[in-house]
């Protein structure tokens, strides 16, 4: 499964048609976050071929900090949940 943006904000959906066959495959609408989720392996190829492109490009922000003792994550180089001592992710 996976979820893609179409290419251009202004799509109301994608009509999926069989080249060969002309079979109709399905269709796609967008949601409220302009995502479509497609499940069919042959479908992404198919929409990033169109343009689609993958929802979750965003990665791991990092630059925080993480308390030795508790695991806990911060912003700030001692623990605001037990006091201990954080040193900063990698």
């Amino acid at each position: 499964m996976a979820r893609l943006c179409l290419p251009d904000g202004a799509v109301r959906g994608v009509d999926m048609e069989g080249a060969r066959t002309g079979a109709h495959m399905g269709s796609y609408t967008p949601g409220r976050d302009g995502t479509v989720t497609v499940d069919n392996p042959r479908h992404i190829k198919a929409l990033r071929e169109l343009g689609a492109f993958p929802a979750n490009l965003g990665g791991r922000t990092g630059g925080g900090f993480r308390c030795v003792a508790c695991s806990f994550g911060s912003f700030f180089k001692k623990c605001s949940r037990c006091g201990g001592a954080c040193e900063r992710e990698s």
